[in-house]
């Protein structure tokens, strides 16, 4: 357990990188479709570096179903991210979309029978506190209703794809095979909204971000599958969701973002959450 707990640390440090970046281009006015479609090429090098280095690739009808799966999820729910972060400030935004552990965890506790202790719903409740006072702060700051409502969108649909990534371990697909075919169909349907859209312009900023980001999710996601082998996701997935905390910490350190009480109180209410899911 302690290994697993390690492994989502990781994989928490690197998905909190992955989103200062992502902020970045957003400021930098990106077309999310074309970054996204360019940042899986990327994400699909690392994933086959991952297997080839592992020995082999293990593909079965169910990762294939379970791949396709999390590859949708992840696409619309990244691309709501993405359009969310258009507006808003970085320390605020991301700490919305990470707070989909909640879904995870409640879907865990309902279907797949982890254990709804006195620590973990406490901290659903702290949870669900800190996300009703991160919107508000968002609707205080004068972003438009639907920035939110992406965002909150983002939200739910990503805690569906934690908990789909449970699933597809528990079912035995290997964390390699499940990234690959999830980067296979990713890759094509990013490439196909980009296309349909007719965003076609490749700027200096996809060039520069895009692989970072690419390598960042695919090892975080790898280390989060392999932690989910042995550790609740009710657990693990929310440790990851922690990762605001390293964006929050980077754009104050870097944009100088200014934070005030409300939005200080929804962090600290996420943070406790984060703890009393993982230690009580």
């Amino acid at each position: 357990m302690a290994d697993s707990t390690l492994l989502a640390v990781v994989s928490m440090l690197l998905t909190g990188t992955s989103d200062f970046l992502y902020k970045r281009v957003r400021m930098r006015a990106a077309d999310p479709e074309i970054f996204l479609a360019y940042q899986a090429v990327f994400f699909n090098a690392t994933s086959l570096t991952y297997t080839l280095y592992s020995g082999g690739l293990e593909v079965t009808i169910l990762t294939l179903v379970f791949g396709f799966g999390c590859a949708v999820l992840a696409y619309s729910s990244v691309l709501l991210f993405l359009a969310g972060l258009g507006g808003g400030q970085a320390s605020v935004n991301v700490p919305v979309f990470r707070l989909s552990f909640i879904v995870t965890a409640v879907l865990a506790f309902i279907f797949l029978g982890e254990s709804a202790t006195a620590g973990k719903i406490v901290a659903t409740a702290l949870a669900a506190f800190s996300i009703l006072i991160l919107s508000r702060g968002l609707v205080f700051q004068s972003v438009p209703q639907s920035r939110v409502l992406k965002l909150i969108l983002a939200t739910l649909t990503y805690g569906l794809f934690g908990f789909l990534y449970k699933v597809a371990v528990m079912s035995g697909c290997t964390p390699t095979g499940i990234l690959v075919v999830q980067g296979l169909f990713f890759i094509s349907l990013a490439f196909a909204v980009a296309s349909l859209k007719g965003a076609s312009k490749l700027s200096s900023t996809t060039m520069v971000h895009a692989p970072a980001c690419g390598v960042m999710l695919s090892s975080a996601f790898l280390l989060l599958l392999e932690s989910l082998r042995e550790g609740d996701v009710s657990v693990n997935f929310s440790i990851v969701q922690l990762s605001f905390v390293v964006t929050s910490i980077l754009a104050v350190t870097f944009w100088r973002e200014r934070v005030d009480t409300i939005n200080v109180l929804g962090i600290i209410s996420a943070v406790l959450a984060v703890i009393f899911f993982a230690y009580l």
